[in-house]
Parts: structure tokens; sequence; C-alpha cells
């Protein structure tokens, strides 16, 4: 009688719950919780007794059987109850985000999503930050088969894809607030016109058909964009229409680039150092030196990282290269595992990172390496790896130690040994930790700094050092920089400005 009590008053109180979290008195995680305190206190009530009164081993085999069995199942209804409340909650989330994108644009994204960070409505210190202007590219009909291979579609989905993606362009064309940043797809696009599958459109961005383009705020809308949501909304015509108009609305309310914080920069845990031998920008996570910490900082710095590949990719199709060998924008991440364990891992920036794929930077990823994977690591794989799409598990490869330099140096080509370090199998001056990284470049790669650069995304203490000013070594560094320096110096008993002004000066050499 008494546990029929208390998992009725447990029940109530369930249902309590769901009903203030926004999930419904119907929800199977009622349903789930309800079970789990009637298992709990049946089991923990009548065990517990019958162990008190008669004794384990006075217990009749059955009888004791039951109680093992329900020692074992109480476990497994606690954490069906815990499995059931995250994904009522994240359903709830994903609902929140598509009331979000149907209101009106002004300027800032109304109705923001609980995960928005700082960066999502900050208004910008220094105006737009602009992408490089570069024209749409459109696939003709006959060429929309390629463009399915690329994404690895079925033959189902690939029927599909060109009606799909001229559907979600008259959608966001219909948008007034899209329409203002992009051009609208062409009726027909001709096959003469064709060059790889793709055509580019004859106008520049920023003078399209409309005549009141804004500057080029994010990448063009072009078919390589929408086929990318597309994926990365299962091929859900409607959640592919909502993500894009939520990423144009989150791109004027910037407006344009993020940049890069501080904070994120001082870490050093992500750089983007150069391409590999397809044209792909190589994004290395440090994971040794993540922490967690704040979320709205770690969201702002890798939304600032993955800009500046956007960026750099943009600028080298703004120069005329066509990128063949990367036609989807993608970039590729290793993931450095060496040093790392549990205080490196946070899964708030791991559901951060998913939800910037699939929302904002939708299916930009490549490929991921896993190098130097210990126990906890190749652990920890084992048991999200069945949670995953197939698609996502083969993008996923675990490089073990031994393996590292062979799979590195052929992804990079020709030239590799120069341009990995030491710990990866090359003979490049080896990457700096968050102590010793003084430059931009130091503290997120070559190819981020000068990717920020042009787009005037670059912090304010990034300034050129000029030979003739050796204060500009330690001026124009962050406050964390300088006395780093400072404190290196004194060690070395170095006059701290001359010193500083010649170790920059070799390493620009270098």
């Amino acid at each position: 009688a008494h546990a029929t009590r208390s998992a009725r008053r447990r029940m109530s109180q369930a249902v309590r719950m769901c009903e203030a979290m926004r999930l419904g008195p119907a929800s199977g995680a009622v349903a789930a919780l309800a079970s789990a305190a009637l298992v709990a206190e049946l089991s923990a009530g009548g065990g517990a007794a019958a162990i008190f009164f008669e004794g384990r081993q006075a217990l009749p085999l059955p009888d004791r059987l039951a109680l093992y069995i329900a020692a074992l199942v109480l476990p497994l209804a606690l954490a069906t109850a815990v499995w059931s409340l995250r994904r009522g909650r994240q359903r709830q989330d994903g609902k929140s985000a598509v009331a979000a994108v149907s209101e009106p644009c002004t300027g800032t994204v109304a109705g923001q999503s609980r995960a928005g960070s700082s960066c999502s409505s900050r208004p910008s210190p220094v105006g737009r930050r602009l992408f490089p202007g570069t024209s749409s590219r459109w696939v003709a009909s006959s060429q929309f088969g390629r463009l399915a291979q690329l994404l690895s579609l079925t033959e189902e989905e690939a029927s599909c894809l060109e009606h799909r993606v001229k559907a979600v362009h008259a959608a966001l064309w219909e948008d007034q607030g899209c329409r203002r940043s992009m051009e609208a797809r062409p009726s027909s696009v001709g096959e003469s016109e064709t060059s790889g599958g793709s055509s580019s459109s004859s106008s520049s961005f920023g003078s399209g058909s409309n005549g009141a383009m804004e500057p080029q705020l994010h990448e063009p809308i072009d078919d390589y964009v929408v086929a990318r949501f597309l994926l990365a909304a299962k091929n859900d015509q409607t959640k592919a229409t909502n993500n894009l108009k939520n990423y144009v609305a989150w791109r004027q309310g910037l407006p344009g680039v993020v940049s890069p914080p501080d904070g994120w920069l001082n870490s050093a845990a992500i750089l983007l150092p150069f391409e590999d031998r397809y044209g792909r920008p190589v994004v290395v996570i440090r994971a040794r030196f993540l922490s967690s910490g704040d979320s709205d900082l770690f969201e702002q710095g890798f939304c600032a990282t993955l800009d500046a590949v956007i960026g750099h990719l943009l600028s080298r199709r703004a120069r005329g290269d066509a990128l063949e060998n990367n036609p989807l924008d993608q970039y590729i991440v290793w993931i450095d595992t060496s040093g790392a364990g549990m205080r490196n891992f946070s899964l708030p920036f791991v559901k951060t990172m998913q939800r910037l794929a699939t929302m904002r930077y939708a299916e930009r990823v490549a490929k991921m390496y896993i190098l130097f994977p210990g126990v906890f690591v190749r652990g920890l794989w084992r048991t999200v790896k069945g949670l995953l799409l197939e698609r996502t598990q083969k993008n996923i490869q675990m490089v073990a130690e031994g393996e590292v330099p062979l799979v590195l140096r052929d992804l990079l080509g020709p030239g590799a040994q120069d341009l990995l370090p030491p710990e990866l199998g090359g003979v490049a001056r080896p990457w700096p930790s968050p102590e010793e990284a003084l430059t931009l470049e130091d503290k997120a790669g070559t190819l981020a700094a000068n990717a920020w650069r042009l787009l005037g995304a670059a912090p304010s203490w990034d300034v050129a050092l000029q030979p003739q000013d050796p204060a500009s070594a330690i001026s124009g560094l962050a406050p964390e920089g300088r006395a780093a320096a400072r404190s290196r110096a004194a060690r070395n008993g170095h006059c701290t400005k001359c010193w500083d002004w010649l170790a920059h000066l070799l390493q620009m050499r270098v």
C-alpha cells in the first residue's frame, strides 16, 4: 500500500514536471518516469522488506530471482526516463527554433532560441564585415545527378533533389528579408554555360536583377548551399527553408562575419593552418587545450573560425579559382586527442557544434580524423557510434598513433613534411602552446589570420610588426601576450623589446 501511494505521488510529480517543461502530459517521458517510479518503489520497498524480515538466503529461489531482476530493471528504467526527458526537450527546442525563424526579420534575429550566443545579436563595433563578392553557381538540370553523387544521396533522394532545390529557392525569394541579400535562381540554366555541373551568374553579387541587393553579408545562397542545407535537414524541404531563413537573418543581425573573441584566441585550442591536397581547409582541434567553460564564448569563437574557412574559400573563388576538387566548399577536421581527458570533454560544446552544423554551417565538414585515440576516446566512440547516421559514421575515422604520419602525409600530398609539426610526423616549427602563442598566426593558424584580416574581423591588437620599431613587437600583442613575452625575456636575461622584436623577425623570415 505504501509503495502504491508513493508511486502515485511520483507519477503526479512527473506529470507536473513535464507540463512545466512543455512536454505535455501525454508525452512518452511521463510514462517512462511513472514506470521508473513504480519500479523503484516496488523493488526498493518490497526488496528491503523481504531482506529485512526473512533474509536474502531464506528467500525461495523464485523470490530471490525476482529481487535480482528488479535490481537490474531499476537502472534501465531510470536511464529510459532520462533519455525520454532529453528527447522531449530536444523536440521542444526544435519547435522553438522553427517558430523563431518564422518571425519577421528586423535587423536582428527575432525570437532567438535558448542556445543563441552573445554574437547572435551583438552589433558590430567596426561596421559591416563583408565576405568577398562572388557570383552564385547554378546547376543545370542534367548535372543534378553529379551534385547528388557529391552529397552521397540515394537514388530516391537524388530523383527529388532538383525539385526540392528549386522549391527552396522559390520560398526564399518570397521572403523580403532574404530577397535583399540573394539572387533569384534563373528559370533555366543553359547547358552551354555549364562547367563541371555549375554555372556562374553573369551579374556579380550586389547588382542582381532586383537592383537593391545588400553587400555580401554571407556566401551566395546558390544551388550548392541549398543542397547542403537540404542534406543537413534530412531532405525535409520545410526545415531546410526555415534554417536558411534563420541563417540569412542571423547574418543580417550581426551584420556579416563573426569576429574572434580574445578569450577564444588565447586558448589556442583550434587552429586553421593550411589546406589539404583537395583544397579543403584543415581545422585542427587540440583537445588538451579545451576546457568546459563559457558556452557563448565557445560558440562565438567556433563561428569565427568557420567564417574564416568560408572567407578563405570565397576569396579563392573571387580570384578565379574554381576549386573543382572542393565544389561544396567543405573543410576537414583533425582532432588531436593526445593528453586530453574528461576535463577537456564538454557535452554542451558538442551539442553546440552539432546545432551549428545543422542550422548555420550545414554539411561543411567533409571528413573528421580523430588522432591518437586512447582508451577513453575509443570507449566514447563505441558508445555514440550507434546513435549516428551511417553517412556520419563513414565520415569519422580513428587514426592510431603509428598511422598518424602516413595518413596526414597522404591527405596533404607533396610538401606535407614542411607543413606538419614534429608531433605529427613533419619537420615544420611546432605549433605553440597557449602560453607561447603571441601572434594571430600562433593563436589561430595562418589561414585563419589571413582570412580575418581580409574580412576586417581581425582583433584590434593584431598589427603588422615593423622592423624599425622594436616596441611594436610587444605593443601590438594582447595583454596576455605581452606578459608572456616579458616573462620569457626576463628568464633569458635579454632586453624585452629588442629580444621579442628579433624573435618575431626571425619567425617572419622562416
